[in-house]
Formats: C-alpha cells, sequence, structure tokens
C-alpha cells in the first residue's frame, strides 16, 4: 500500500514524537534492520528486553495511528 501526503507525515509525526527509547529500538529494528540480539548488545540489554521494547514501540504508533 503506497500511502497518500497526509498518512505519510502523520506517520513521520508519529515516529517523531516517540519516547526514547522506543524512537532508537524501533528505528534500528525496521531501518537498520538490526536482530534484537545485535540491539540487546548496543543497550547492554537482554534479547527480551530489546524485543518488548520494540513491540510496545510498535503499539505505540499503532495507537496513535488506529491502525
Amino acid at each position: 500500500m503506497i500511502a497518500d501526503k497526509e498518512t505519510t507525515q502523520q506517520i513521520h509525526r508519529v515516529f517523531h514524537d516517540l519516547k526514547e527509547p522506543y524512537k532508537e529500538i524501533f528505528s534500528l529494528r525496521i531501518f537498520g534492520e538490526l536482530s534484537f540480539k545485535q540491539i540487546a548488545e548496543l543497550f547492554h540489554k537482554s534479547e527480551h528486553w530489546a524485543c518488548v521494547t520494540y513491540h510496545r514501540a510498535k503499539e505505540m504508533i499503532r495507537k496513535e495511528l488506529q491502525i
């Protein structure tokens, strides 16, 4: 699905407004294509922490976009 300009702007706004570490974890996972293990190592945390943080970020985005 190709998003229209308004939807694209809304996605950018929601992503920009995410708090840390959610914003960075989501970015590393989606745009950086890092594994949860790699993300965990960057933050000196567990893989479970990286996975949970990513899924929380995804849910925050979904909630704001009402997907």
